[in-house]
């Protein structure tokens, strides 16, 4: 069994097409870019998840450390991959589900309770994400600018849906995500 290695943020895990990468600890992005360089977000990966080369055909694609990342270089049996793939489908899926948001404060909001519905921590006044994201992540994470998210996410705090905090943490303000996620079956 391979070692567990650990990487800084911003850091990128190497891509091999007969190994998967299995989090155990932090935050992993999955990217492509256009022609132009233009980076779209495919998705965002945490503990347990497993991610790499085989489970993508795009030519343009690396994964991108969030956070400190633990992790762990597995080859892939079929079941293993078969297992992997169908989770990555689904949370692909839901990225691109929100991508086709019309309204891009909704889709910014829809993007937030996902998030904290898949890595956030329930809390007395709603959900705890610590996840840090920036705004220019999470502009290209919704297709818009940074300068609209920012300006999203004041108008958010000031009409009490969300509560920023220190080092990037966000406390969303909802006693429940169920009926704000319905339609993504978390």
């Amino acid at each position: 069994m391979a070692p567990e290695l650990q990487f800084q943020r911003k850091k990128r895990l190497s891509l091999r097409p007969d190994c998967l990468w299995e989090i155990k600890e932090g935050y992993v992005r999955s990217v492509t870019w256009s022609e132009s360089g233009e980076v779209a977000t495919l998705g965002i990966w945490g503990a347990g998840d497993r991610i790499g080369k085989p489970l993508s055909r795009l030519k343009c694609y690396q994964l991108e450390c969030l956070t400190e990342v633990s992790a762990q270089l597995t080859p892939t049996s079929d079941a293993e991959a078969h297992a992997a793939c169908i989770h990555h489908t689904h949370q692909t899926e839901i990225m691109l589900r929100l991508m086709h948001i019309r309204s891009t404060s909704q889709r910014l909001l829809q993007l937030l309770y996902w998030l904290a519905a898949r890595f956030g921590t329930r809390v007395d006044r709603g959900y705890l994400l610590d996840l840090p994201l920036t705004h220019q992540l999470i502009a290209e994470m919704i297709g818009t600018t940074r300068v609209t998210v920012t300006r999203m996410l004041n108008d958010f705090t000031q009409k009490r849906k969300i509560c920023p905090l220190p080092r990037r943490k966000l406390l969303l303000l909802c006693a429940d995500l169920a009926p704000a996620l319905s339609e993504f079956e978390i």
